[in-house]
Parts: structure tokens; sequence; C-alpha cells
């Protein structure tokens, strides 16, 4: 603090631009820790980009690696053509929490063009010995001891400022105070002011007092300790809070002769941190009612520019609850998000209930966001205040009195979510009321929370599929009447769904076009991205990779282009759990790969969703004992909502592990468990796509007499997908000798080809011999040797070519 990091990067850049008048440098000021307040910055830093500046907003802060990985795409695809070079200067990085932007900072100086820059400025150490090893010669740094004065350079500055000290006075100033050049400028100062040297004291917040704000004018200091309150501000900012235009002569004078007062290019003022600290301090020692009316005047500075953040938080500390209310009802709390989610429920605890009812806008607004933050018994006080509201404002129409009541209808319906019929109840009640579009509904937001399936959304009581098909066709067309078709189309993906879970992939493919076709009508990305999705199933049971590529890239352009970054996520978890069922786990997105999945950012109603995915390439990894050790925590989260599909996957995951790790009773038990809740419904797609693991236990059921007639549709589907598997591996994977093996089979058929015993495979590649006999069954299937015994091997030895 105070060694002139800004002072320094502003002089560079000057001489910068004065030297390459083609070079573009970008400034971004960190304020508060706020990340919402990070990113808007950052996104306005972009304004001579407007294009890029508007994606960045539509993607929001990169929370995770597959955002992240967005914003080094859109960046580069933005300043790559240009042969000059860029600095993005990031002012007082310290302010933010470090673990919040150091992995986007470590990803970006991997991944952006040659030709960018970024240039850090930090009061604490940004990066930690295994980061700088990463980044290697990618980092340059300058240190605290980089920027200390020496004697030579103290007696430099002194004769700069034309200041007449002793020489033997000025090294007793450079070693008082260990070249920090803020304490050497207040010294300058106090010696011109007064002839004086200060004491050797080291708290600089009584050096500032003495040397910038006690010889002031008293108009002058309640000026800056006034405008204090705010983290930065413009000329015009000044003269509101301070209402009288000698403001604008206040800041001149005060600017020129404060170098703890900058002003940069676009005309904002800034304190330094020390000075601001300081008038804080004096400003918390006025009286109250003097900072509580400044805090109010802040926040209405902030609202009337529609910096709603802003605006609240200035509102709630001038304990304004008026205030807070008419922000959120312009807001409609849109720009609140989870990192305010604590300040939003204390205000909504401190606000009293006779204000509150007062605003009944404002308490929908509420509704709404408290289910956003899972917060569901203030979604009920909220909506026993607007009763009370509606029963105590005669000033409402009665137009406006029903309106209202709908927005809190459809707001009370996620309280009964993924139950169809009960979330319509609300629903028709809501179109007896409105006359308008809910306010509680965002047309364009993801109807599905970024879900990749409607089926495996709302399938949840076993039996209950074609109950819950028809409910989905009866109560949709009421949702879409108050919410202007938002997720138009649902109740078509989710029949589509059902169909394919059910092995009609002809009505499959008739009724997902029909729910495309009613998406694109509506611009529903989300369902488009479900269609989507099963169009990729559909082309991969039917062997045709080319078609499954087609549709995710022309999908991920789609969602590129109209800046719907969320729903990528939601793009790589399918392609996960699609190269998962074909073997390929390598295929899948790093951050999948790597086990990245409370970073992916997916809202919580399609967690289930996420893990089941993630199991299925765990799996595909041939990682048992991880997915075994899931089960309780996949059990418990399936069961918030019901997700009996999610619940069939996890037993048939659960019992390929057990299989592997040579636990067959307890595998065949779990499989039992699975077809015990799909067969009700004929849901049997997911026992044929997992045919790699459990087909041999299927078939033992079968001739046990086990839902004999069910399996053998299962072994049908088994049979084409298995064909279709090994037809893509060939053909466009590239596996090994066209043979369609994964690694580990590649290398126990060859020691198999070496006439070894499953003893002696085991033994050398650390696996239970349970494992191997399985292993080799499948390697047999997949190379169509059907000799017996010993012959097996000799047939094995022939085909790979292998000498022993």
């Amino acid at each position: 603090m105070g060694f002139g990091k800004t002072t320094a990067v502003n002089w560079w850049a000057k001489r910068e631009l004065k030297n390459h008048s083609n070079t573009i440098i970008l400034r971004q000021m960190i304020v508060t820790d706020s990340i919402t307040d990070f990113w808007y910055g950052f996104c306005k830093a972009f304004r001579g980009y407007p294009q890029l500046a508007e994606q960045l907003k539509s993607l929001g802060y990169p929370q995770d690696i597959g955002a992240v990985s967005v914003l080094a795409e859109l960046l580069t695809e933005a300043l790559s053509s240009r042969d000059s070079s860029i600095y993005f200067i990031i002012d007082d990085l310290h302010i933010l929490s470090r673990n919040s932007l150091t992995p986007m900072l470590l990803f970006l100086s991997r991944n952006l063009p040659e030709c960018v820059h970024i240039v850090l400025l930090s009061r604490n150490q940004i990066f930690n010995e295994e980061e700088r090893m990463r980044l290697g010669n990618l980092l340059c740094e300058i240190d605290i001891n980089d920027l200390r004065l020496e004697s030579k350079e103290v007696a430099a500055y002194a004769s700069n400022c034309r200041l007449d000290a002793k020489a033997d006075e000025l090294e007793v100033l450079a070693d008082l105070s260990e070249g920090w050049i803020s304490m050497i400028y207040l010294n300058f100062k106090s010696h011109v002011q007064s002839g004086r040297w200060l004491s050797s004291s080291s708290d600089i917040f009584t050096l500032i007092d003495q040397v910038l704000l006690l010889p002031l004018p008293e108009r002058q200091k309640e000026f800056l300790i006034l405008i204090g309150m705010a983290d930065e501000f413009t000329v015009k900012q000044a003269v509101y809070l301070w209402q009288n235009e000698d403001a604008v002569n206040l800041i001149d004078t005060l600017s020129k002769n404060n170098a703890f007062i900058t002003r940069n290019e676009n005309g904002i003022y800034r304190y330094h941190h020390m000075l601001l600290q300081c008038t804080r301090q004096k400003f918390a020692e006025k009286p109250e009612n003097y900072q509580l009316e400044s805090y109010k005047r802040l926040g209405l500075w902030h609202f009337e520019q529609g910096e709603y953040i802003n605006s609240y938080l200035a509102f709630s500390k001038a304990q304004d609850w008026e205030g807070v209310l008419i922000t959120l009802e312009r807001d409609k709390a849109k720009s609140l998000n989870s990192e305010h989610s604590g300040e939003f429920f204390i205000w909504l605890q401190s606000c009293p209930e006779e204000i509150l009812v007062r605003h009944p806008y404002a308490l929908v607004a509420c509704m709404l966001k408290s289910f956003s933050f899972h917060n569901i018994p203030e979604i009920k006080r909220m909506k026993n205040l607007l009763l009370k509201s509606l029963k105590e404002d005669t000033a409402l129409t009665h137009k406006e009195r029903d309106n209202l009541l709908g927005d809190a209808e459809v707001s009370e319906s996620f309280l009964a979510y993924n139950n169809i019929s009960k979330m319509s109840e609300y629903h028709r009640r809501a179109c007896s009321l409105l006359s308008r579009t809910s306010l509680s509904v965002d047309p364009k937001g993801a109807w599905t929370f970024s879900a990749p399936s409607v089926l495996m959304m709302y399938h949840r009581i076993v039996g209950g599929a074609d109950e819950e098909n028809l409910e989905m066709k009866e109560c949709m067309p009421f949702y879409y009447q108050v919410s202007d078709g938002h997720g138009n189309g649902a109740e078509h993906t989710f029949s589509a769904d059902l169909f394919y879970e059910r092995g009609q992939l002809t009505d499959a493919d008739i009724s997902n076009q029909m729910a495309l076709s009613a998406a694109r009508r509506k611009n529903q990305f989300s369902i488009m991205l479900c269609c989507d999705f099963l169009s990729i199933r559909m082309a991969i049971f039917n062997g045709n990779f080319n078609e499954m590529n087609r549709i995710s890239l022309d999908c991920r352009e789609l969602l590129y282009k109209e800046q719907q970054y969320t729903l990528l996520n939601t793009l790589d978890m399918c392609l996960g759990f699609v190269y998962a069922l074909l073997g390929h786990a390598e295929l899948a997105p790093k951050w999948m790969i790597e086990g990245r999945i409370k970073e992916a950012l997916v809202m919580f109603p399609a967690t289930p969703m996420l893990h089941t995915f993630y199991n299925q390439l765990l799996l595909a990894q041939e990682e048992w004992t991880q997915v075994l050790a899931r089960k309780e925590e996949c059990k418990k989260l399936y069961s918030i909502y019901n997700n009996v599909l999610c619940e069939i996957w996890l037993h048939i995951q659960i019992a390929s592990a057990l299989k592997y790790i040579d636990r067959r009773e307890e595998a065949k038990k779990e499989l039992i468990l699975a077809l015990d809740k799909a067969i009700p419904d004929m849901i049997i797609m997911p026992f044929a796509e997992s045919e790699y693991y459990i087909l041999d236990m299927l078939k033992e059921f079968q001739s046990s007499g086990i839902y004999e007639k069910e399996i053998r549709q299962i072994i049908a589907l088994s049979e084409k997908f298995c064909a279709s598997r090994q037809k893509i591996s060939r053909e466009y994977l590239g596996e090994y000798k066209d043979y369609g093996l994964s690694e580990r089979e590649i290398e126990i058929a060859i020691l198999a080809s070496k006439r070894k015993t499953n003893m002696e495979i085991a033994k050398e590649l650390h696996l239970a011999e349970g494992t191997v006999r399985n292993h080799l069954s499948r390697i047999f299937d997949k190379l169509g040797i059907e000799e017996q015994g010993k012959n097996k091997r000799l047939a094995l030895e022939n085909l790979l070519k292998i000498k022993k």
C-alpha cells in the first residue's frame, strides 16, 4: 500500500502510448470485493469493442472452467486480428478474494493471443509458488523491493520537488520510512507546510490526518469526508452529494494538491485507499442522522443512474427501507445474484412489515428471488405480506390487484417443482387473474434450469410416466399463457424422451421434431438443447457419428450466436455422457474428466442429471470404487425431487461397478432394483445403452424367467446399440486395430493371447480374477470369437497377430 504502483503504471502507460500510438491500453480499477461489480467493470473496460462487451455481459462472470473457456474464445475472436499490443490493466486486485479470480487469470494467460498482455496491481502476492512455476516465463514481476526508494533516490526526489532539506535529514528519512514513498511524500508535504518533519510513527492514517486533512480549510475537509462515502465519483456526482456547485472548484483544488486523489481518462475520481480509509473513519464519527441522510442521497444518485446494486447497498446503509424496496420494484431483483443472498434476506428481515406491505410489486419480486436463493419460508412470508398489502392498499385498481395475485401464484408454483399437476393448479389460477405476462417469469431464461432432459426432470412416480405425459400436454398451455410461451415445446420433448426410453425411435423422432419447431417459434433455447441431446442419442443408436457431430457443432454455434453461454455447460454434460456410452471417456470435456463438477454452472434442478452423467463417465474410466463411493450422495440428491430416471441409472451404474470388483451377487440385486423402477413404465433404453457392463447379467435373469419378455426387448436394443457403438469406434474413433477394444481390454487381450491364465493376468495388472474374466468375455464378444476353451486364446493370438 502506498508504494506508487498505480502512479508507476500510469507513467509507463503514457510513455507506451507516446512511443506506440497504435497500442491499446484498457483499464479496470477494482473498488469493491463484489464479483458482480468486478464483472461490470470488466465488461465496461471493453466499451471500445461494443459487440464483445455485450457478449461478455451475456456470459456473466465465468464461475467454472467451461465459462472461462468461452471467455477466452470471445476475447481471442475479438482481439486476435490486431498487430499491435493490447494491455489490460487491473488495479487493486487484492480487494477481491484471491480464489475468486486466480483460476480465470491463469487460464487466460495461457490461452489469449500473444498481442494481449495482462498487467496486475496488488498489495498482496497474487500467485503462489506453484502457480508462478506453472506460468514460467509468461510471468514478469515487480515486487516491493523494486519500488522502495534508496537514499540516493530520496535525495533525487527532494531535489525534483525543490525541497530545501539537509542530506543527513533525508538519510534519516530514508531509513525511518524504509523507502516507503507515501511516508516520504507526507513528510515532504509536512516540511513544506510547517518546516518540520513528521514523527517516526508508522501509523500512516495518523500521518494522513495530520498532513492532508487537518491543515485544510473546514469546507474542503468536510467535502473530502463526505465524498469518501463513494468508492469512486464524477464531478456531477460530487455536486449532487455536496448539494452545491462549488464542489467543482473543491475537487479541482484538492486533486491538484493531493497525490492521494486521482482522476482517470474518463473523468472518474478516486481516493487512494489510505485516504479513503481515513475519511471514512472521520465520516463514522459524524452524527448518525448526518450519516443516514448522506447514504440516502448516495442511494438516490445510484438509483437515478440505474446502478441498482450500489443503490441497494447505499439505501441499506441509510436504513432507508423504502429506498431498498423502490429499487427492488424497478430492478425486479434481477441485479441480485447468489453473492448478495445473505444481504438480501437481512434487508427483508430488517425492513419493518408496515413498510413492506406498502410495496406489493417489491414483494412479488422478492418471492421469485427467494426461490432462486432456496429460501422457501421467505416465499411464504412474502405471500402473506402481499395478501395483507392488497387488503390494506385502497389505491390499487381491481385489475392491478389481480395481476399481483397472478404473479404471486406463478412464483408459488415453484414450491411444487416437478409435480406437474400441482404446479398447474397455481398456473391455472394465475391465468384467471393475469391480464398481462407474469412479472415472475423471464421468458428469455432457461425453462429447464439448464437440465438436458425434460423427462429426467419431471418423471417422479414409478409407473406414472403415461399419466405425467398426459399432464404435461394438458398443463403446459396454461403456463404458456401467463409466460408468453416460456418453455414452448416442453410437453413434446417429454413425449419424445419417453418414446426413446421405450425404444420407440420413430415416434421419438416425430415428437422431437414437434418440440423443436415449437421451441424455435418462441426462441426457447433450453428446449432446443433438449431436442438436440435426444437427436444425438438417436444418432449414436443408429451408428451415425457424423450426424451426432453435426448436431453438437450446430448446437454449440447456435448457443454462441444467441449468447446462451450458460447452456454451453449443459451441452458439455451431454457430450460427456455420450462419449462415456461410447467408451471414450478421454473425449469428454476436460472439466468433466477432471471431476470438477462442483464448478459446473448449472442450476440446482439440473444437478441430478449432472451427477448421473458424471457417474457414467467414471464407469467409462473404470473408476469402479469412485462410483460406489458416490452412491449415498446421489441417492440423497435424487430423492429431493424424486428423479426416477436418475435413480434407475444409479442402480445400473452401481450394478456395473459391483460386477467389476467381483461382487456379482450384489450387482444383480442392484440391477433388479433398476428393473423394478423401470419396467412399470417400460423404460428400457438405459439398460440397452449400458449393455457393455450388464448384458450378461440380463441374459442370466432372462434364463431364470425374471422380466423375460421385457429383457428380450432390451437385448434386441442392446445388440443394435452394441453394433452401432462398435461401428463408431472402428470407423470414426480409431480404436485399437479397428477391433473396438479399450486400453484396458488391449492389455488383457495381449496377455491372454500369450496363453496366460486369468489368475496370471489379474496378478500382473493388479485386478480381481473375476474382473479379468468379465473383460475377456467382452473381448471375445467384440472380436466375434466363438471357439471354445483354449481355442479362444489361439484365435485371439491369430487375430491380433501377436507373437509370444
